[in-house]
């Protein structure tokens, strides 16, 4: 499953709002090759989705309604999206376009889900993807084509979701303040994501000497450091509550499942909020260039941060979204500006877009200086 464009209105804080993920011009030099649908070359779509952007902005709230409706295209249940809803009393929609594998076929499916009086109702409709097809192209074709609003459960009955997703948002945000480890399948997965553990928490704390399975609790890591201190990680623990760990190797589980299981393909989309706040920023690099790297045909990351050096890393223009709030009618109202907008050049920075505002992203800090005033 590729996702390709997604529009929403009455969503969390989105109103009329819309985020593209496909691009029309095959590049001639890239560091993400295969930006395509598996087998379809011209059907182009971006593997990495950078989301930059102030406080408040909506980079968390892209990524939970993303999850969100991959939740309720799984479960089918009414109240995964009702939790997303920003204002009950008025009508709210989705619509999701996005490319699927079935029995060796590509298809173009578009899903559209509209709530109103209590009552949500949904529609889809599908295209096969030629050979010569781009999103661009073949999405038109469903301008004019019915989408008979039904009951999700009557609707999926003839429906299916070939890929999974893997999230990780910060332990402030319910449900995520609990330590999880990766399935590891077999004996060689386990050795590997042991591996990767180890990397991951060495790097974020010099200190750590070893990881290891816990021989003696159910679920547990087993962490050494080099003054014989031995800290015993149980799944189910509050990530927050875990002592003598700084607070960026703690999220070092949550990065290292996420490299574990895009190296094994565990997942075709992979949603990482907030993960890097208390992470040097060199680290923060290294470890999503490294997620870049291996993903694999037909799969896509989708990635948040402040850090601006992230802009220098020589990833497509096309990778960076910025996000903003903008006033519409007296309203705050959510845009995101893809970088490609104002420049596309291959010996220019995309961080050139951030240092010199072209996007208008910049925070406001007029209040700030003002606090620093002498009053007469």
């Amino acid at each position: 499953m590729v996702i390709l464009n997604l529009k929403m209105n009455n969503i969390l804080a989105f109103n009329d709002f819309e985020v593209n993920f496909s691009y029309p011009k095959k590049l001639n030099k890239t560091l993400i090759p295969n930006e395509n649908l598996n087998n379809k070359p011209s059907f182009r779509y971006k593997k990495l989705n950078i989301f930059i952007g102030s406080n408040a902005t909506g980079k968390t709230s892209l990524i939970k309604c993303i999850w969100t409706i991959l939740l309720f295209l799984n479960r089918r249940e009414q109240n995964i999206i009702e939790g997303i809803i920003n204002q009950n009393g008025k009508p709210a929609s989705i619509e999701l376009d996005y490319a699927d594998e079935e029995e060796n076929k590509s298809y173009l499916k578009r899903i559209i889900i509209k709530y109103d009086n209590n009552e949500l109702k949904m529609g889809y409709n599908y295209l096969s993807i030629r050979d010569n097809d781009s999103y661009e192209s073949r999405s038109k074709d469903f301008e004019g084509m019915t989408f008979s609003l039904l009951k999700p459960i009557d609707c999926f009955q003839t429906m299916n979701i070939s890929s999974g997703w893997n999230i990780v948002l910060p332990a402030t945000e319910k449900g995520f303040d609990t330590v999880k480890f990766a399935d590891t399948q077999n004996d060689e997965e386990e050795k590997e994501y042991f591996n990767i553990l180890n990397q991951v928490l060495k790097t974020l704390d010099s200190s750590i000497i070893n990881v290891t399975k816990s021989m003696d609790a159910p679920n547990a890591i087993v962490i050494k450091h080099e003054n014989a201190n031995t800290i015993i990680i149980q799944a189910g623990y509050s990530i927050s509550s875990i002592n003598y760990l700084s607070s960026g190797t703690k999220y070092g589980i949550n990065l290292a499942n996420i490299l574990f299981s895009i190296k094994y393909h565990k997942n075709g989309i992979y949603l990482i909020d907030e993960q890097f706040s208390y992470v040097n920023s060199d680290v923060e690099a290294s470890i999503l260039s490294t997620m870049v790297s291996m993903l694999g045909p037909n799969e896509q990351l989708f990635f948040t941060t402040h850090n601006s050096n992230i802009l220098e890393l020589g990833f497509p223009f096309h990778s960076f979204n910025f996000m903003k709030k903008v006033n519409a009618g007296g309203k705050q109202k959510i845009e995101v500006s893809c970088a490609t907008e104002v420049e596309n050049r291959n010996n220019v920075s995309p961080k050139s877009i951030l240092d010199n505002d072209m996007l208008g992203t910049a925070p406001n800090v007029n209040r700030i200086f003002e606090i620093g005033e002498v009053n007469d």
